[in-house]
Order: structure tokens, then sequence, then C-alpha cells
């Protein structure tokens, strides 16, 4: 009987998953999902001032190795093995995670502002900050692969009134 009891608890937490998600995120970033990014860019804009727009070096095959290793262990979980925002994890976050192969999405924030992103995190919500778990240069690794992961072909058409964007 506990079993079963534990079973129907399990397949309650998940009914109710899906409903408390679909405010937050959508196929047109509903609920909130573009003040939200607008408001953690003023907020990257603000940390790193004019290193805000400071381009980054492009990658060498050395840093895409050991990004997509860091990335595999690390990010999987929500970003999923494409990078797409579909790992197993994200069915259960508040906040959809990113979708790093949208080039037009990627590009909301600067390549500076998604390694503070890295780095620090997103306060209140699941993207944790790694700044204590890796050093400055599988950051940049990671970082390297995970905008190598934007393609053209993944453009998507999205209802956002500023243009271009990522997250």
């Amino acid at each position: 009987m506990h079993t079963l009891l534990s079973a129907l608890k399990i397949a309650a937490l998940f009914a109710i998953i899906p409903i408390s998600t679909t405010a937050y995120a959508g196929p047109d970033h509903a609920g909130g999902h573009m003040e939200h990014m607008n408001d953690v860019q003023k907020k990257l804009k603000k940390a790193l001032g004019n290193k805000y727009y400071q381009p980054v070096p492009a990658a060498t095959k050395k840093q895409l190795i050991l990004g997509k290793t860091i990335f595999t262990k690390s990010c999987v979980a929500c970003h999923g093995k494409k990078g797409n925002g579909k790992g197993p994890a994200s069915a259960t976050l508040k906040q959809k995670p990113a979708d790093f192969t949208d080039a037009e999405h990627s590009k909301f924030y600067s390549d500076q502002g998604r390694i503070y992103i890295i780095k620090k995190g997103i306060k209140n919500t699941p993207m944790s900050g790694w700044e204590n778990t890796f050093n400055e240069k599988e950051i940049l690794s990671l970082h390297a692969y995970i905008r190598s992961l934007r393609t053209t072909k993944n453009v998507k058409k999205h209802n956002h009134s500023h243009g271009g964007h990522d997250h």
C-alpha cells in the first residue's frame, strides 16, 4: 500500500509540474519571458560596464573539446545533449533552460554577458553559477562550446518586438 501511495504522489507531482511551467515558457516566450531577459540584460550591463560589449576571441579546437566535456558532464541535465534546452530535468523547471542552438535567440546577451552568467548564474532561476567549480580556462572553454552550438539553420521565428536575442 505504501508503494502505491508513493507512486500516486509521484504521478500527481508530474501532472502538476507542466501546469506550473506553462506560465513561464512557451513557443512565443509567454509569461514574462522577455521581461525577465531584459531585466537580466540590464543587470549584466550594470555589472560588466563597458566590458559587456568586449569581443571574445574565436574558439580553439582545444577549447571546444574541453568545453564539450564540461557541457556533457555539467549542463546536459537541463540544456540537453544538443544544447536545445530540452534536458531530462527541464520538464521539472519553472523557467525553461536556454536553447543554445537557436542562433537568433542566442544573440540577446553579449558573449561577455554569457560568460558572466556561466560564472555567477542568474538569481531566482535554476541557473546556478559555476565560478567555484570551474577555473577561468574551463569557463571560457564551456562558453566557446555553447557558442559553437548556434547555427543559422536553427533560426526560429520569434515574436520579439526588439529583434534577435538570447539568454
